[in-house]
């Protein structure tokens, strides 16, 4: 009784661990903190990010209006003015010198006229094959066409009648000044292009419309094309703006966040022009984040009163896996081990388990004993086995030097070419072999018979050079070979044949040819006495390699003797043979 008691009072050993962990752990009150947290930052983020966008976005909407009437200013006064210079440069050509100076000096007046009525206008540049003179110190200065090929900004208008460039240097005055251009083409009365006004802007005078002197803002101007224009602030960070914001921007205005930094974009009324703003995430959520600062401090504090708690938790969980992970640690096959037995929840069904699986682990040890045993015995019996092709080897062997020392030279070949054979057939287990070995095998048994008939038999073996590594059926042409000597060159007199084996694409092609008898009609439904199983043994063995992707067939030749054709593709299955 006294034992059951301290078992009741001991939560480890009686209930279930996920109870004991579900009220003991500290993991839910750190993950309650720390929902809290991520809660309240996350939703004064937003609400910053909410209130930053539409207040940057009012802001940019104020500067588009502005930028607008601006720029649609200075389009049209360049409209204006090509239409007075085509008016006038057709005079040009006329009258005597005292009248086109006169021409000269009206359209330099009007384009003067035109730079002091626009306040944001620095410069004209006008580009043309006429041979204007250039007053160096005004407002206007004239330039060969062919310079323009010299400009940086060349390609943006090339293409198109006007065009906004984004900023660049001209010299004026001695000095190198930054600027913003609009460029606008002229054309004749023939549609044809022959000049090009080039509308300057100091870029000082164009970024006090987007960006006032007391602000600090990242502000750029993009063209109809996301191009940069000009900006204010830092560049780079601007022109990874524009990266990032280049598939966002088809509607008229909206917010981004794309890692540390936030971007504003609103467009123009008739789209032609779009501010971007960039901004830094940190410095907008600087509050938020102090904020978050003290309540991650409360949160650790608590956490690690929680720790603590955990520790002691861990601690009792963990005693009952020490014991059984030094029991796995220390096993040995055949020695006992000490495990507690008064565990009764899920500690004791692992320990019970473990047991069950140290006693199946001794039944595999001795099951392995006896089948390494058996091993062992089928290896000797393997040896014992190997014994008879060697004992086969030697006594050709021995009658061999027999035959020698009778002079009988003749037999002496025959038996070597015999035992060649043999060892060919017997060395090598596999089911496919390389075709040179195949063909060191009919070569043996060629020569053997070579030796027989002398003179009257020709043999060829030809066999392309790329194939003698390819692999084939073992012994597979044995059969037809013995077949022509068997029954082609009975009682012949000369005897001819000739073995052809090539590649055509991926299929090895075998050709078998003599000049012997020939087949009978009957012969495939000839009932006969004996034989016949070399090639039904070949047959079979192609039908299990390939199925029915072969081809072996058997015909008379055109003249005289058989014609055997063997087909069948180079398979590179490793199921198939060693190396295949």
């Amino acid at each position: 009784m006294r034992e059951r008691r301290l078992m009741l009072t001991n939560p480890f050993k009686t209930y279930r661990i996920t109870t004991v962990f579900f009220f003991g752990s500290a993991l839910i009150i750190a993950l309650l903190i720390g929902i809290v947290i991520a809660l309240s930052y996350s939703s004064t983020s937003k609400q910053i990010e909410h209130n930053t966008s539409y207040n940057q976005q009012r802001l940019l909407n104020e500067y588009s209006k502005k930028l607008n009437t601006a720029l649609i200013g200075i389009e049209q006064s360049s409209s204006t003015a090509a239409k007075n210079f085509d008016l006038l440069f057709g005079k040009l050509n006329e009258g005597d010198a005292y009248e086109r100076a006169r021409v000269q000096s009206e359209i330099r007046d009007q384009l003067n006229y035109v730079v002091f009525g626009t306040s944001i206008l620095q410069s004209i540049h006008v580009y043309s094959n006429y041979p204007f003179t250039s007053d160096m110190q005004g407002p206007v200065t004239f330039n060969a066409l062919s310079r323009l090929q010299e400009e940086g900004w060349y390609n943006d208008i090339r293409d198109t009648d006007s065009a906004w460039l984004p900023e660049h240097t001209i010299r004026s005055n001695e000095r190198d000044e930054s600027v913003i251009s609009f460029a606008r083409k002229v054309f004749n009365n023939s549609n044809q292009y022959y000049s090009l006004m080039v509308f300057n802007i100091k870029v000082s005078s164009f970024k006090q419309l987007i960006s006032p002197e007391e602000d600090a803002s990242n502000i750029a101007l993009l063209d109809a094309a996301n191009k940069l224009i000009t900006h204010s602030g830092d560049g780079e960070l601007l022109s990874q703006a524009a990266g990032a914001l280049d598939g966002e921007m088809e509607r008229p205005s909206g917010s981004l966040r794309v890692g540390p930094d936030f971007y504003v974009w609103a467009k123009s009324p008739d789209s032609q022009w779009t501010l971007i703003e960039a901004t830094s995430w940190l410095d907008m959520t600087k509050g938020s984040r102090e904020l978050a600062g003290v309540f991650i401090w409360l949160g650790a504090t608590t956490i690690l009163l929680v720790f603590l708690i955990t520790l002691l938790l861990s601690h009792r969980f963990m005693k009952p896996m020490n014991h059984l992970l030094n029991a796995m640690g220390e096993y040995i096959p055949g020695e006992k081990q000490q495990l507690p037995a008064d565990y009764s929840n899920e500690f004791g069904r692992l320990f019970q388990g473990y047991r069950k699986l140290t006693q199946r682990i001794e039944e595999l040890y001795d099951s392995l004993r006896e089948q390494h045993r058996r091993q062992r015995e089928a290896e000797l019996k393997s040896l014992q086995m190997m014994i008879n092709p060697h004992f086969l080897y030697n006594t050709l062997d021995q009658i061999n030097w027999m035959a020698i020392e009778a002079r009988q030279s003749k037999i002496s070949t025959m038996l070597a070419e015999v035992a060649g054979m043999f060892r060919l057939a017997l060395s090598n287990t596999d089911s496919l072999v390389p075709v040179r070995e195949e063909a060191a095998h009919i070569e043996c048994y060629l020569k053997f018979q070579k030796v027989r008939w002398e003179e009257g038999l020709t043999y060829t073996l030809d066999i392309e050079e790329d194939v003698k590594k390819e692999l084939m059926p073992k012994i597979m042409l044995q059969p037809f070979i013995e077949n022509a000597f068997m029954h082609g060159f009975h009682g012949a007199r000369q005897a001819e044949l000739r073995v052809h084996i090539y590649r055509r694409d991926d299929e090895l092609r075998i050709e078998i040819t003599d000049n012997g008898k020939g087949l009978s009609q009957d012969w495939q439904t000839k009932p006969r006495k004996r034989g016949g199983y070399g090639l039904r043994n070949v047959k079979e063995r192609l039908d299990t390699l390939f199925g029915s992707g072969y081809v072996m067939e058997i015909e008379n030749g055109e003249v005289s003797g058989v014609r055997v054709r063997l087909q069948f593709p180079i398979h590179r299955n490793p199921s198939l043979g060693e190396g295949v």
